[in-house]
Parts: structure tokens; sequence; C-alpha cells
């Protein structure tokens, strides 16, 4: 038997050693979109009639994202790689694509309730036949404070010569333009479709012309 020297015989007997303490660890249900959570109605700030959407945070949702078309004429690496989109890849059919009124209305009632930016895109947003006929009906959108709607586009350029003026007459206030490099082997390496970076600075430069378009280079 071994005592412990230190300890007389009127002191407390050591108390016994606690049991550990279990953590339960409760996995978290997978995040809805959008990722801050449901969105819920709440009153205007500025006293307008109405509502605006909010996330579960409490921030107000202003920017709208629209594709108008999967259909796209570049087949970049880390988005339509031509292994997965192949030539004959069947996109989706005109009948499957939200109208321009089913878009017009949605925007409508997203503007209603706080949406101050609506973005379209794609696929390459210029495929879509009368774009500018939408832009047009968009551009007359106004906020319940009576101010037009931040429009805009992002698109790969490459059509961009022969539709800037369209857009800038019906309204597009901002173009992004997708670049993902100015060096041509590097540019025609993304796309895979071998088109010039040329081309695409060509076009932006021209955009700036029509209308003093604010353009934007992103280089990914």
């Amino acid at each position: 038997m071994i005592t412990d020297p230190t300890l007389s015989s009127t002191d407390p007997k050591p108390s016994a050693p606690k049991a550990p303490k279990v953590i339960r660890i409760t996995p978290r249900p997978a995040l809805p979109i959008p990722q801050s959570g449901p969105v819920t109605r709440a009153p205007r700030p500025d006293g307008l009639p109405g509502t605006r959407w909010i996330d579960r945070l409490g921030r107000p949702l202003t920017d709208l994202r629209i594709s108008v078309t999967d259909h796209c004429n570049f087949r970049c690496r880390y988005c339509m790689p031509k292994e997965k989109y192949a030539q004959n890849h069947n996109f989706l059919a005109m009948t499957e694509l939200l109208t321009f009124d089913e878009i017009l209305r949605v925007s409508r009632i997203a503007v209603a309730n706080g949406i101050e930016k609506i973005r379209l895109t794609g696929g390459e947003p210029l495929l879509r036949k009368g774009i500018e006929n939408l832009v047009a009906q968009l551009a007359a959108l106004r906020t319940p404070a009576g101010k037009p709607i931040d429009l805009a586009m992002t698109t790969n350029g490459s059509l961009l010569i022969k539709k800037a003026q369209a857009l800038k007459d019906a309204g597009l206030g901002r173009i992004t333009v997708s670049l993902d490099g100015i060096d041509e082997d590097i540019f025609q390496s993304f796309n895979d479709v071998g088109y010039p970076a040329a081309k695409v600075l060509e076009a932006i430069d021209f955009a700036r012309q029509v209308g003093q378009y604010r353009c934007q280079k992103r280089r990914q």
C-alpha cells in the first residue's frame, strides 16, 4: 500500500475524478438559398408604402441577377468545357426559357420590394434575340421612390460592337466585359474557340464611344 505522507488522517479524502463532459455536436442542415437564410418582408425604412425584402440578418436585398439564356459561343474551361458542352449540346429550347414578359413581371415585383440593381447575364446574354427590347422594358422600371434602377449586363464582348448602340438607346446603364487575359495565347486557350482578345478590347473601346459607356475590364 502506498500512502501520501503529505496527507494526515484528518485531511479529507481526495475527491473522485469527475466524469468527462460530453459535448454533443448536432450537424447543421444545409444552408438554404440565399445562404443568408430565408427572405422575408419588412416595412420600408423611408416611410414609403409597401415592403422590402430582407434576409434573416436584417440586410436588405438590393441586387438581382437574371440569366436570360444558357447559350454561349465560348467554351471556357472553367465554365463550359468542350468535353461537356460539345457542338451538338442540347441547350434549353426557347419554350423553356423565361419570356421577356415573364422576366419583366418578376423584375417589377422585385423592384417593388427593394431591388435597385438588375444585372442581365447568361450564358452569353447578347445571344438572346431581341435582348435590347427587354433592356428597354427594364429601363422603364422605377423604384417606389421614383428613381430609375441600375441596369447592367455581363458579356464576353464578342457581339458587343453589333449591339452596343441598340443597348445604349434602350437604356442599358453599365456593361461588364469578362476578359480572362489580354495575352492572345492565354485568352484563346481560355475561351477555347480561338476568339481573339484584340476583338474584345476593340469592342470595349467601341462601347466607350457609344454614349460614353462605363465599361469595366475584368481580368480573372
